[in-house]
């Protein structure tokens, strides 16, 4: 009869890590019941119900895998361990990813707001930047108001472009209004100077109060409320930013400075005189202001809401470390499982017959030592 192995440590061994692994996954389940933060007592029912459910189902299979699955014929014990192992994994799997989203939530949460708050440093300087690449085009506006308006007393006191074909009035009406939308777009860059100013002061006492925020040590729930009210408020800001910014002033500037002025009828000599004093001014104030324009039509960036698990795809320099102890967690039952099924297996194995003895073992007999008896000398007669 074969003698069956001890396996109630590897059971008690199995229990204890199912229980841990079930307390992970109740600290999950515990946010998804109670997404206001307190634990009510039915939130409170719901989390001891699943953590025992979790423990007392895993120490069940893992019993069953350990005890019937080894008895089982060869045919049958090979589709009942895929099966088990296929189901276990699943469920392994599942309780890796709670477990990691557990050990990951807070180092995930402050990865987010860290990528948060450099995503709202690197827009404020873009458009920190842009605004200096606008302010930056106003000698080219002024050249543009100058130009327009000495062409255009040229022309109504003289006709230069006009003497020989073209509406004299027409020209010089045409020039004086491309003077004036150039003066147009500068007064609009002037006024929006100080309103910028202001701004981007906010916007920087924004940022440094959500590094306050995040350097705090404040619960994680405040934290996090306290962190999205700044990045809220930060958007605001950046939304007047993109309002103020006089982008469109200087393309519709710009436009109107590119006229087909052979289309109005003027001769060759005057058309020419003319598009070659405006081309180099309309080319200088669109220069890079289409990435402006893109920077102003692109979605602000701000603090989602996400759940725990999305930080370990999101931020996986951050969550690695809780990766490995959640699959450390769930991998050693299984090796324990395996463990059972290999001693049992090997338990239930049928012994091989011993080879029969030729000679019976009665028949070999031992033969005591011939005793030889001494011999006494012979004396002298």
């Amino acid at each position: 009869m074969n003698k069956q192995p001890n396996i109630s440590a590897l059971l008690i061994v199995n229990f204890v890590l199912h229980f841990i692994s079930a307390c992970m996954a109740g600290v999950w389940i515990s946010e998804l019941v109670s997404s206001a933060g307190a634990m009510t007592p039915l939130a409170w029912f719901e989390t001891v119900l699943a953590v025992v459910a979790i423990s007392i189902g895993l120490s069940a299979l893992s019993y069953i895998a350990i005890k019937h699955i080894p008895t089982l014929p060869m045919s049958q014990r090979r589709f009942a361990k895929t099966g088990f192992f296929g189901g276990y994994s699943v469920i392994a799997a599942l309780l890796l990813l709670a477990a990691a989203s557990v050990f990951a939530a807070p180092a995930g949460e402050r990865a987010h707001v860290e990528f948060a708050h450099q995503e709202f440093k690197t827009e404020t300087e873009l458009r920190r930047r842009a605004v200096s690449t606008i302010e930056n085009r106003e000698p080219f506006l002024i050249d543009c108001e100058n130009v327009g308006a000495a062409m255009s007393n040229q022309e109504g006191a003289t006709g230069a472009f006009s003497r020989e074909g073209g509406d004299v009035g027409r020209v010089a009406i045409t020039l004086r209004n491309i003077a004036d939308g150039c003066k147009s777009a500068r007064n609009s860059i002037y006024a929006n100077r100080a309103y910028l100013s202001r701004q981007f002061a906010r916007a920087d006492r924004i940022l440094i109060d959500l590094r306050r925020v995040i350097d705090s040590e404040n619960d994680r729930r405040k934290k996090m409320v306290d962190a999205r009210k700044l990045a809220d408020e930060w958007q605001r800001v950046m939304r007047g930013i993109n309002d103020a910014l006089a982008a469109e002033a200087l393309i519709a500037a710009s436009e109107s400075l590119t006229k087909d002025w052979h289309a109005a009828g003027l001769p060759v000599a005057a058309a020419n005189a003319i598009t070659q004093n405006f081309d180099g001014i309309a080319d200088a104030l669109v220069e890079g202001l289409d990435d402006i324009a893109a920077l102003k039509e692109r979605p602000l960036p701000g603090i989602p809401v996400v759940s725990n698990i999305a930080y370990l795809g999101m931020y996986p320099d951050a969550t690695l470390s809780a990766l490995a102890i959640g699959a450390i967690i769930e991998l050693i039952p299984l090796a324990v499982i395996v463990l059972g099924m290999s001693m049992m297996e090997r338990a239930n194995m049928p012994r091989a017959p011993s080879p029969p003895s030729l000679v019976a073992p009665s028949a070999i007999a031992v033969q005591p030592k011939r005793q030889y008896k001494r011999r006494t000398p012979k004396r002298d007669a």
